[in-house]
């Protein structure tokens, strides 16, 4: 039989946690095989008044690490005037604290009360942001010595699907109404008569086979019994599941193929067995009203079916009243029936359940606060224990300005995290760049991991872990979503110098992170590539650098839908093959200091160094440009704007620098352009400003986005460039202070002038910001660029003390230091003195030469 996927994508964190989806709140995982929650919500409001909206005026206000202390402010009114802190303290994974404070920080007296809402929720389909129905399941109801198999467990498969989406296998989809966890394997791309699905048994004794499946158009079905015996399964057009039963020569049954050549169906079910006829398929009961709610003076205990735990909800004070609701927006629906003081049951006819505590109102007197305390325990529960206190940053003196900033944007990482993901046949708790995108997303979690690890190495080593699959893995070399941007090598290079008393784990999942970077060294073999040798993933995603609107990206895009040339089937960008570059420097250093081989990597960079030197570069702009190339895949020229200007005048025009895969002549040219046309007074632009196509009103064109900054900072590292490295750092974190201490918001981007904008409890992309802080602000923090590899390090406990060993391409990379500022030093460089230069109050730059280097930083005896 086949053999459930061994590897494991979940977060280690424990089953009560912030893993709500929409609303901030709490989560129980009440079932992980079918992705049920128990889910709890709170509503502060004005008594009577108004609730606080829940998705723009709450904040994610401190976290640990662990998510077993975090909390969230509300505030009733603009600016910490009157707010409700609500804190969540887990003890033991079955038990939850939650503490509402109320502060009133006003003149006048206040009313005040707080509305929860707790509710059975499982997976569901969304339409955007928005919760449609719950997902339909099916389970099959068998007869004796009949036997079921998920037609997605099957043993082998082949179409010409070769990467896989989603954390999902092969041709798998999900559809509404299927067995399981609601996936089916899609046949439309089994192109070629020799395709097929592979199935393995153990010797099963049977003489029938039933397929569940629905098929977009009537079809033939080959199917051969032990690779010898060969039916025809005839199916009709229908969008229904039906079931459908053939029968053969009694045997002892050890493989099933199928053939499903030029059809469009849906495999949902194989059955085998003596009697395939007589199975029923039955819609799971997913009852998600409880079973049994049973109210106290000041408690509610809850039951649902189906599920193996009691839930009891305890309060400080008496309720003034529980109700039931029973809509699909709770929050929307609140707001609408605030003034509603009397019924018991209120509904708009939506899908979910919502029991509903409503405590008496707390009445505050001027400059007063108050708490309302809740107590969720699962089953018996246990007693309440003490927990850890909020992640705080510990900077330098010249750093404290920046302090909150950073510990917010810190909380909306830690808390970012949503429970179900589907992928490989599991569900999983996950790291997300926002609640709203509660889906896996590749290039995001790269910058999420290295923001995790700023603070925590096990959070951020899971959540690479997420994305890498096992060595030789059939569906995908990496689990990708997405920009075909290989941030997890960032991420583990970022831990690797980081952490190196963690290197054992590291080295245990660099075969996988070789996988990863096989897939971009081996894109060159693919069809889809031009003859040029630059490369191209627009077949796999539109989106090369993560850049949406990037303009010549967003040309060929719309040219590709409207079937005119130039597009994406002619023309490439320079990010991918000077990225490749860049991870293959990466790599090679990391493989050196593991004792393997690294040849592989020297001839990918040398091959690809050659290939962006041979015709890619505009001398007239100074950017490496987007090639068009004929119709026998040859360069054919530049792809310019209407008005004749190169298209590539941006970030991606820069890339083969970043690689280090320019000469001086072109290093100069780019070091100009950044200087004087990507840069702003707020950071470094995604487009060049003086470009004709430059937009203010872009999403990435005329933006400022961290994660690009950052890349382009390490590059300068480099290049010695510390100069420039700190003015982009600086101009990150200034204005990212100035936003947070402005809004309390943590945002996507930056306008030009210097305001947040998109997404406000975004982590993801946002994340560099705390990279940038700790080099510069954190004492026992050693940064170096992407050509050096910290390869030992060992810091004293109050950060005075500093050894390290580094290995160093290149003559002229640059190394930051912070250490504590209270003392000054000695430093070091293979026994000799340097004296380095002093950045911050604690960072210093020292210069390093190519080679293994021993630096020893040591308080100043005299």
């Amino acid at each position: 039989m086949n053999k459930k996927e061994d590897k494991n994508y979940n977060l280690s964190l424990g089953d009560f946690g912030p893993y709500n989806k929409e609303i901030l709140g709490i989560t129980h995982i009440a079932d992980s095989n079918s992705g049920a929650t128990f889910q709890v919500e709170i509503f502060p409001g004005l008594f009577r008044r108004r609730f606080v909206p829940a998705n723009t005026d709450v904040k994610m206000w401190g976290a640990n690490a662990e998510l077993t202390h975090f909390c969230y402010r509300y505030e009733l009114e603009w600016k910490d005037r009157l707010y409700c802190d609500v804190d969540y303290a887990i003890s033991k994974d079955k038990r939850c604290d939650i503490t509402c404070k109320f502060v009133n920080n006003t003149d006048v007296p206040q009313a005040v009360n707080v509305n929860l809402c707790a509710s059975l929720q499982r997976p569901f389909v969304k339409y955007g942001k928005s919760f449609v129905k719950y997902k339909s399941f099916y389970t099959p109801i068998l007869p004796a010595n009949c036997f079921y198999r998920d037609a997605v467990d099957y043993d082998d498969i082949f179409s010409n699907v070769t990467l896989a989406s989603d954390g999902k296998y092969i041709c798998e989809c999900e559809r509404d109404f299927a067995v399981g966890k609601g996936t089916v394997v899609y046949t439309s791309a089994f192109t070629e008569q020799n395709h097929k699905i592979v199935y393995r048994y153990d010797g099963i004794t049977a003489s029938s086979l039933g397929l569940r499946l629905a098929s977009a158009k009537t079809a033939n079905l080959k199917i051969v019994i032990n690779q010898k015996e060969s039916h025809l399964l005839s199916v009709n057009d229908s969008d229904q599941f039906e079931y459908h039963v053939l029968y053969f020569t009694e045997q002892k049954v050890n493989i099933i193929e199928i053939y499903p050549y030029q059809t469009d169906a849906f495999i949902d079910a194989i059955v085998l067995g003596a009697d395939a006829k007589n199975v029923e398929f039955a819609e799971v009961e997913s009852n998600i009203a409880p079973i049994e709610r049973t109210v106290a003076e000041n408690s509610m205990t809850l039951r649902y079916e189906n599920i193996p735990y009691t839930y009891k909800i305890q309060c400080s004070q008496a309720f003034q009243m529980t109700r039931t609701y029973q809509t699909d927006d709770i929050e929307a629906f609140l707001r609408k029936y605030n003034y509603n003081h009397f019924s018991r049951f209120i509904s708009d006819r939506g899908s979910r359940i919502y029991e509903s505590i409503l405590p008496n109102p707390v009445f505050l007197e001027a400059n007063e606060s108050k708490e309302i305390t809740f107590c969720i325990t699962v089953d018996d529960g246990v007693e309440k224990e003490s927990v850890s206190p909020f992640y705080s940053v510990k900077p330098n003196s010249d750093g404290k300005e920046y302090a909150f900033s950073q510990n917010m944007m810190m909380y909306n990482t830690f808390l970012n995290v949503v429970y179900p993901i589907y992928m490989r046949r599991q569900y999983i708790k996950h790291n997300t760049p926002g609640r709203h995108w509660d889906s896996l997303y590749t290039w995001d979690s790269g910058f999420i991991g290295m923001g995790l690890g700023c603070a925590d190495f096990d959070r951020a080593f899971e959540c690479l872990n997420t994305y890498l699959t096992p060595v030789g893995d059939k569906h995908s070399p990496f689990i990708f979503h997405g920009s075909v941007v290989p941030t997890q090598i960032f991420l583990f290079k970022y831990l690797f110098d980081k952490y190196p008393e963690r290197r054992n784990e590291l080295k245990a999942i660099f075969p996988m992170l070789k996988q990863y970077y096989r897939f971009f060294s081996g894109l060159k073999a693919d069809e889809q590539q031009m003859d040029s040798g630059i490369l191209k993933t627009w077949h796999i995603f539109y989106n090369s650098g993560g850049w949406d609107d990037y303009p010549a990206q967003d040309f060929l895009k719309e040219n590709t839908q409207n079937g005119v040339l130039p597009n994406y089937d002619n023309t490439t960008p320079v990010i991918t093959t000077a990225i490749t570059v860049l991870i293959s420097k990466i790599l090679k250093n990391i493989a050196l200091h593991f004792g393997e081989p690294t040849e592989e990597y020297q001839t990918c960079m040398d091959e690809l160094t050659g290939v962006l030197q041979n015709g890619v570069w505009d001398s007239e702009c100074g950017y490496f440009s987007y090639m068009v190339h004929d119709q026998n895949k040859m360069p054919n020229g530049f792809l310019r704007a209407a008005d004749g200007s190169n298209y590539n005048q941006g970030f991606d025009g820069i890339y083969p620098y970043i690689a280090g895969a320019t000469n001086e002549e072109q290093n100069i040219a780019i070091m100009k352009n950044i200087k004087e046309g990507l840069m702003t007074n707020v950071g470094v632009s995604v487009v060049d400003t003086r470009a004709s196509y430059y937009s203010q009103t872009g999403y990435w064109n005329g933006m400022i986005w961290m994660p690009h900054q950052w890349i382009l900072v390490q590059a300068l590292f480099d290049y010695g460039e510390g100069e420039l490295a700190f003015e982009i750092a600086s101009k990150a974190l200034n204005v990212w202070k100035n936003e947070v201490d402005t809004s309390y918001n943590c945002f996507e981007h930056f306008m030009p002038n210097g305001r947040g904008a998109g997404y406000h409890y975004f982590s993801g992309l946002s994340t560099p910001v705390l990279m940038f802080f700790e080099s510069y602000y954190k004492p026992g923090t050693l940064t170096v660029g992407f050509k050096t590899s910290v390869t030992a390090v060992e810091w004293d406990f109050d950060k005075t003390k500093l050894t390290a060993n580094l290995h160093v391409s290149g003559n002229k990379p640059i190394a930051i230091v912070c250490m504590n500022e209270n003392y000054e030093y000695e430093w070091l460089v293979n026994g000799e003195k340097i004296i380095p230069k002093r950045i911050t109050n604690g960072a210093y730059e020292i210069k390093l030469k190519e080679g293994d280097i021993r630096l020893v930083v040591s308080r100043n005896s005299n």
